[in-house]
C-alpha cells in the first residue's frame, strides 16, 4: 500500500513538472510564432499623412551616369511579354528600365518566359530555367530580377551572384541575403491605406470580401494583411478571403460564386487590378452595380473604369519609377561598390479614386 502511494506521488510530481515545462514551451512558441508571423508585415515607423509614406532609408534623389556601358539584364515575371499591351504593369516597368538605360548610359536587356504556361505562378520551372541561362554569362554584368517565387529562385540566384554578377530584386523579394536589395512598394502600408479609405466609403457593419493573389507570395500576403489592418478602423465584416491567382477569369468565377451565395455584399477588395477587372465582369453580369470594387496597380483599364464610376479606387505603384530606381541603384553599385539596405521602398503611396483620377498621369 505504501509502495502504491509512493509510486502515485512520484507520478504526480513528474506530471506536474511536465505540465509546467509544456506550458512554458507552448507560451514561448506562441510568442515566437507571433514575432515571426508579424516580422514580414511590420509597417515602417513613418506615419501615413494624406495617404503618403515618405522613404528615409536611402538617398533616391541622387542619380549618376555610368562611366562605361554596363550590361544589365532585366528578368520580368510576365510570361509572353510580347503579348502585353503598352499599359500593362510589366510593360510600364520595362519602359522605365529602357528610359533609365538611356539616361544612365547603360545597356539594358529584357528576358522573359516564352514557354507555354497558364498562370504566372505555374511558370516557375520555366522561370528558373530562364534565370539559369545567365550562369557563366559573358554578356551581362548585373541582373534585376522580378521573381515569381522568392523561395524557389534562391538556389539559382545565389549561384549567379557567386559568379560575380550582382542581383537586385524588383517588386518582390528573393529570400537570400546575397542580393544587393529589393526595390519594392510598401504593400502592407498601401493595403492599409486602401482599407482605411474603404471604411470611409461604407456604412457601419458593411460586408466586405477580399480577392488575394497567390497565397504564399510575399506581396500578396502583405497586401491582404494591409487590407485587414485598414478595415479594422471601422466596424466591417470580412465575409471571405480567396485567392484569385492574380488572374481575371479566376476572379470572375469566384465573384460570381460569391454573388450567388452571399446576397448582402457591399465591397470586394482585390489585390491587383487584373482581378478587379474580373470582379467587375461578374458584378456587371449580375447587374450588381451597388458593390464597390477596389483594385491595386493603377493599370490603364482600371484608371478608365474609375473615371466611368465602375471601379472605386486603386493603388498606383508607379512601376516605371520602381524600375528606374532599381537601375540607378545597380549603376551606383557597379560604379562605386555602394551597398544598400535590404529593402528600398518607393517614396510615396498614391491612392487613385474618382476624386483625383483626372490628375493621375496616363
Amino acid at each position: 500500500m505504501k509502495n502504491n502511494f509512493l509510486i502515485t506521488l512520484i507520478l504526480f510530481f513528474y506530471l506536474s513538472i511536465c505540465l509546467v515545462s509544456c506550458k512554458s514551451v507552448n507560451e514561448n512558441s506562441s510568442v515566437m510564432d507571433k514575432e515571426q508571423s508579424g516580422s514580414s508585415d511590420i509597417a515602417p515607423k513613418t506615419e501615413i499623412n494624406s495617404f503618403t509614406v515618405e522613404n528615409s532609408d536611402i538617398d533616391l534623389e541622387t542619380e549618376i551616369v555610368a562611366t562605361q556601358p554596363w550590361n544589365i539584364t532585366f528578368v520580368t515575371k510576365a510570361p509572353h511579354y510580347e503579348k502585353l499591351s503598352e499599359h500593362d504593369y510589366w510593360s510600364v516597368a520595362w519602359q522605365g528600365i529602357e528610359q533609365a538605360g538611356k539616361d544612365f548610359g547603360v545597356n539594358v536587356e529584357l528576358a522573359y518566359i516564352t514557354e507555354p504556361c497558364e498562370y504566372e505562378f505555374k511558370c516557375i520551372q520555366a522561370y528558373i530555367k530562364l534565370v539559369a541561362k545567365y550562369l557563366n554569362s559573358q554578356t551581362t554584368d548585373a541582373m534585376i530580377i522580378a521573381p515569381i517565387d522568392g523561395n524557389r529562385l534562391v538556389t539559382v540566384t545565389e549561384k549567379i551572384i557567386d559568379q560575380g554578377i550582382p542581383v537586385i530584386a524588383l517588386d518582390s523579394a528573393i529570400n537570400t541575403n546575397k542580393i544587393l536589395s529589393v526595390v519594392t512598394f510598401d504593400n502592407f502600408q498601401a493595403g492599409k491605406v486602401m482599407g482605411e479609405w474603404l471604411v470611409k466609403q461604407l456604412d457601419d457593419n458593411a460586408n466586405v470580401l477580399i480577392l488575394e493573389g497567390v497565397t504564399n507570395q510575399s506581396s500578396s500576403i502583405a497586401r491582404r494583411n494591409g487590407f485587414l489592418t485598414g478595415l479594422q478602423q471601422g466596424n466591417i465584416n470580412v465575409l471571405d478571403t480567396q485567392s484569385g491567382l492574380w488572374d481575371t477569369d479566376t476572379a470572375e468565377k469566384i465573384t460570381t460564386q460569391w454573388i450567388e451565395e452571399l446576397p448582402d455584399i457591399d465591397a470586394i477588395m482585390c489585390a491587383n487590378d487584373t482581378m478587379a477587372l474580373g470582379a467587375l465582369k461578374a458584378i456587371q453580369k449580375a447587374k450588381r452595380s451597388d458593390i464597390l470594387i477596389t483594385g491595386y496597380d493603377a493599370i490603364y483599364q482600371v484608371i478608365q473604369a474609375i473615371a466611368k464610376g465602375e471601379i472605386a479606387a486603386t493603388i498606383d505603384q508607379s512601376p516605371d519609377i520602381q524600375a528606374r530606381i532599381a537601375v540607378q541603384m545597380m549603376v551606383r553599385h557597379l560604379e562605386t561598390g555602394e551597398l544598400f539596405p535590404p529593402i528600398i521602398y518607393m517614396p510615396e503611396i498614391k491612392l487613385i479614386s474618382e476624386e483625383n483620377v483626372n490628375l493621375s498621369p496616363q
